[in-house]
This record gives structure tokens, sequence and C-alpha cells, in this order.
């Protein structure tokens, strides 16, 4: 009996092996270690991120039809900060997309979620690491992360480098390098609590080249992986973060905090090769815009204090935030380079490299926002959780033109949010929210008269109700409906990124992610969107009715099985679906209607590895992303088109020391 029950285990398991083709992984990872699993670690399906791996139908760039890296609404540690530059694994251990009903814990959550950033903090004997590899696109990459915790659990840290030798992308591009360099440390004494960290980021890669959506359809595939841009166009530059969090318990139920963040995107120069105006002979205009070396810089930091009271069955914490930050921003200076006109697919001739001034770089942006605000939190006998918070803010723009002439702004609005929790039943819990916030615009694409100009910030507002039950012990799900609205800004017949009207977005989303047993983990996902734009510029017919590059279906499902019969061995998967979107705001002529992209499904497949040679742990982890080579145009908020990447292979290897 005993050897039957083992035999069908391992059929079990192999049949699992041979279908595992049939599951898929979800958004392309970046260099990282072979050891991350986002599968096993989301906590739903609404976006995850563990060291270099993530999974979600939401991530930084999309969370319900928006661009939450735009809108800025990020936390390290649950403590607000502006992100301006880039992050890393060496001092992040994860990174989860906060929406509906994992905002109910947050103070002060942005209408359209929050971005929360944890820290590494490593654990009493948590091993070092040195990962070599071939990234996507052969990239061949390597990676020492140092980790460390002291035996009286006082002090802790992470730091790391890495080094991209060979820097290729999916457009051709390669021959650049990077380097990172950053970690983060941990020290307690007593009630007071210091945590640090930096990253330095350099780069030099290829300059990528967009496609102008012309006319009422778009233009035919091209040959993927060809590089079309000029061979001098190199671009370079820095990005780097610091920042520095203090907590100090000053008693078992109250506490005070700061947090002091600066982050600098300093591209050195920059290139974007842009393709237009398509011809019946298939002949398309090409330009390139150089961008000599632009500066911007956030300094940002929260002082808080809390108090918190049990009594009975009711749990209550008042905390009060002083949140501020100060933005800079050098730009302009762009040169605008004629390619002439070259066959569609194509690389240009080539042209002379022009010269670029960093002096030309005469605009200055500046921003600065300062708020204080105050929130509530109650949970009562286990079954109600509130949140209710209110954020009187003063937020000021300025903008400096090349003659010296200054344009400002100013609002002050108060934002605040509502949100309730019930619990019904030992599984079943609803819950609804309310806010309204002020969130970040984004700024103006490369393809815009305008190029890098920073938009006002913008009122939000977010209305939603959801239910959460936990179907069987490990799994969850959560399915809410939701009704976001906020100005939209988009590329006008002049080619300039302005506000063109009010965007809407209502929809559903819904989530099913835990385990399935000891050795399966599940994610699956989806999002159904109903976007609309009202006013003038839409009445008049000059700008379509949907906003750019919003999916109306959105899905993804995930697996991760550990095969229980071969010590370290498992095999993941994971398929991603979205939908059709309009690849443009205007009207090409009267009557026509807005040009779109294409649905597309790919599929991705996985296996790690964890075996011991000559006394060391190693593991191994290899992917093919886009297994069946799907071809798409995708379109972003420039209003302007790339290729999805092709499949491709990415092999990574992890000793533990």
């Amino acid at each position: 009996m005993a050897r039957h029950r083992k035999g069908s285990v391992m059929l079990r398991d192999y049949i699992i092996l041979g279908a595992a083709g049939s599951a898929l992984l979800m958004a392309t990872p970046a260099a990282g270690q072979a050891t991350a699993n986002a599968v096993t670690g989301a906590g739903d399906a609404f976006g995850f991120r563990n060291g270099d791996e993530a999974v979600g139908i939401y991530d930084e760039t999309s969370v319900r039809g928006f661009n939450l890296e735009a809108a800025g609404n990020y936390r390290i540690e649950g403590s607000y900060f502006v992100r301006n530059s880039g992050v890393s694994h060496f001092f992040l251990e994860n990174t989860t997309v906060r929406i509906g009903y994992n905002t109910l814990g947050a103070i002060l959550p942005g209408p359209s979620g929050v971005v929360d950033y944890r820290l590494r903090d490593p654990a009493r004997g948590e091993r070092d690491s040195l990962t070599v590899g071939l990234d996507q696109y052969a990239q061949p990459y390597t990676e020492l992360h140092l980790k460390h915790r002291s035996r009286d659990d006082r002090a802790s840290y992470s730091i790391g480098v890495g080094r991209v030798f060979n820097v290729r992308d999916a457009q051709g591009g390669r021959g650049g390098e990077s380097l990172l360099v950053a970690g983060t440390a941990r020290l307690s004494a007593g009630p007071v609590t210091g945590r640090v960290f930096f990253g330095e980021y350099q780069y030099e890669r290829a300059g990528g080249f967009r496609i102008a959506a012309d006319g009422d359809a778009l233009p035919p595939r091209i040959e993927r992986g060809r590089y079309l841009g000029q061979p001098w166009a190199r671009e370079s530059g820095q990005r780097r973060i610091a920042g520095v969090l203090a907590d100090v318990s000053t008693s078992a139920s109250s506490g005070i905090g700061a947090t002091a963040v600066v982050s600098q995107e300093d591209p050195t120069r920059g290139y974007t090769q842009i393709f237009a105006a398509m011809r019946p002979d298939r002949t398309i205009a090409a330009r390139v815009v150089a961008v000599p070396q632009q500066r911007s810089t956030a300094w940002s930091g929260e002082l808080r204090a809390h108090v918190a009271r049990t009594t009975g069955r009711l749990a209550q914490r008042v905390d009060v935030t002083f949140r501020g930050r100060v933005q800079r921003a050098r730009i302009g200076g762009a040169q605008v380079v004629d390619l002439g006109r070259a066959a569609f697919g194509e690389a240009p001739a080539e042209t002379a490299r022009p010269v670029l001034d960093p002096d030309a770089a005469n605009l200055r942006d500046r921003v600065e926002q300062f708020g204080v605000g105050l929130t509530y939190r109650a949970a009562f006998d286990g079954r109600v959780r509130v949140n209710v918070g209110a954020l009187q803010t003063d937020y000021r723009k300025s903008f400096t033109a090349a003659d010296g002439r200054v344009e400002t702004g100013r609002s002050a609005p108060l934002l605040y949010n509502a949100g309730l929790a019930w619990r019904v039943g030992r599984d079943v819990e609803i819950y609804g929210s309310y806010s309204r916030g002020l969130e970040e615009a984004g700024v103006a694409p490369a393809v815009a008269t305008n190029r890098n100009e920073v938009l006002s910030a913008i009122a939000v507002t977010q209305r939603e109700i959801g239910l959460r039950i936990a179907p069987a012990k490990g799994l969850g799900f959560v399915i809410a409906g939701f009704d976001t609205r906020k100005p939209y800004a988009g590329i006008d017949a002049a080619g300039a990124y302005r506000f063109l009207g009010r965007v809407r977005h209502r929809g559903i989303e819904a989530s099913l992610s835990g385990a399935l047993s000891r050795d399966m983990s599940l994610v699956l996902g989806g999002v159904l969107i109903d976007p609309a734009l009202t006013g003038d510029e839409i009445a008049s017919g000059r700008v379509g009715g949907t906003p750019v590059g919003v999916p109306r279906l959105r899905a993804i499902a995930n697996l991760d099985y550990r095969i229980a019969h071969i010590p370290g061995l498992s095999v993941d998967g994971g398929v991603s679906y979205i939908g059709g979107r309009a690849a443009r705001s205007r009207i090409a002529a009267p009557g026509a209607s807005q040009p779109r992209v294409e649905a597309i499904a790919t599929v991705n497949l996985g296996v790690r590895y964890g075996f011991r040679i000559g006394g060391r742990d190693l593991v191994a982890r290899a992917q093919l992303l886009n297994l069946f080579d799907q071809w798409s145009w995708d379109v972003n908020g420039s209003e302007t088109l790339s290729y999805t990447a092709p499949r491709r292979a990415r092999l990574v290897l992890t000793t533990l020391f």
C-alpha cells in the first residue's frame, strides 16, 4: 500500500512537470538572484515583487489602468517619500502594490493605490550570495550580495554590487554596460531604531526608438531585434538614492519617527529615435531627439507620531504626520536631428553626431509640497476595522523659461480618505472606501513639443466596495468594484503633452492566491475596466473617447510547484493576457476612430533547482519567456509604439556561502 502511494505521488509529479508548459510566470524579470520567488510570497494578485521577480495584474506602471509610477504614491516601511530614481533589491526585501482592502492599514493612502517597499533586515545566519547569469537577450552579469545580523539582533546590514557587462535590449541595442552598488543597514539601541539605505547606478546603453501611430491604422509588423538607431546614439547617466529612517518608542503604546530621502535622476545624455508619417510606399520619416544632461532631484521627508490604546475589545490608534518635498528639475536644450526617410523596418542612413551643450538645458521646474495629516484607525472585536484620515496640503509649482519668465501655480486642497471593513462571517469580510488625493500627472515625453515639462499635480477621487473570502485554508479570494476619476493628459493636435479632459475608470477586479497544497502555490487575477474620457476636446471630435494604453481586460495565472521526491526542484509557469487598447488620443479625420493595439497573451516557463557541489549550496534558475514568440505592438503614455519582446531565455546560478 505504501509503495502504491509513493508511486502515485511520483506519477503526479511527472505529470505536473510535463504539463508545466500550460501554466506560466508573469512580468519580465531583470538581472537578479536565482533564489527570488514572487509566486510563493504574494498575498494576492494585485502586484508583488520579491527580489527581481514579480507577479500580479498590477505593477508600478499600471494600477487599475493608471500609471502609479507617475502618480508618485510611494512608501518605504509605510513612510512617505518621493522616488525620483530607481530602487534596488540589494536594499529592498519585497515590493507590494497596495490597493483596495490592503490600504486599510495604511496611513493616508493615495486614491490610485500605494507602492509599499519593505527594507531588507537579514535574519541571523542568512547566507551571502554570488550570482552569475545570462539575463534576457544574453546579457552576461554578476552580483555579489553580503548580508549579516548581529548575535544580539541589534544590528544588520545588506549590501551588494552588480555589473552587467554587455547591456542588450529587445530592439537589438547592445554594447553598453552598467554598475550598481546599493545596500541598507539597521541599528537598534533600546527604544531607538535607525535605518539607512542607498543606491548608485551608472549606465551606458543604446538609445531606443519609438514609432508614431499615424492615421487610422497601425503600421505593419517589422523584424524584432534589429537595431534601427544611429550608431552614435549611446545614452549614459546615473541614478542615485539615499535615505534614513528613525523611530523611537516613547512607551509601549506610543512613538515618534522621521524619514528623509534624497532621490536623483541624472542622465548625462539621452537619445530617442522617432519614426512617423508613413507613406503608401512604406517609407517613413525618422528623427532623433538628442538631449543634453538633465537633472531632477527630489528631497522628501516625514515626521510622525502615534499613540495607541486598547480598551476591552476596542483597539484604537491615532497618527499625526507632517510630510514635505522639494523637487527641482533642470530640463531643455534638446536638438532634433532629421534623418530623412527610410524604408520602414530598415535603419536610416547614418548622420553626423550632434554636439550637445549641457548649458543649453536652461529651463527650470520646481515643486514644493507640504502637508499635515491626521489618521484614526480602529478595530473592534476582530469584526470591524476603520481607517479615516485627512491631510491639509500646500502645493506650489514654478517654471522658469529660458528668457527668465516665471510661471507659478498654487493649490491648497484638503485631502481625505475613509475605509471600513466588516467581518460578516468567519471567513467573509466586506469593505468599502472613498478617498480624495493629490497626485503627480507625470512628465511630458520626448516626442512632445514640451518634452520633459513636469505637469501640475492633479486631484483624484476613488470609491470602491469589495468582498474578501477565505474559501479554503491557505487561500484568499478578493473581488471589488471601483470608480476612479482624474484629469487626463495626452498629446494634443499641436504635439504638446497637456490636459485634454477628464478620465473615469470604472471596473471590477478579482484575485485568488495562496497555497493549494504544501508544494503548490497559485496566483490568479484579472481586472475588467470601462474607461471613458469627457471634456471639450472629446466633445469636439478632436480627441477620442478612450484613454490611451488602457486595456478593458487584463488577466494573469501563475503556478509554482515543488517536486516533493526531488529535493530542491520546483517548476513554475504563468500566462499573461492584455486586451486591446487605444494607441492615440487624437482623431486623424472627422468620423475616424482611434487606432488600437491588438490583444496579446504570452506564456512563460521556469525551473529552479537547489543542490550542493563540493560542500557549497547552489541554486540554478532557468526561464523561457514568451514561449510561443507572440508579436504585438505596445503603446505607452507618449502615444508611440514599440513591439513586444520576442521569445528569450534567462539562466541564473547563485551560490550561497
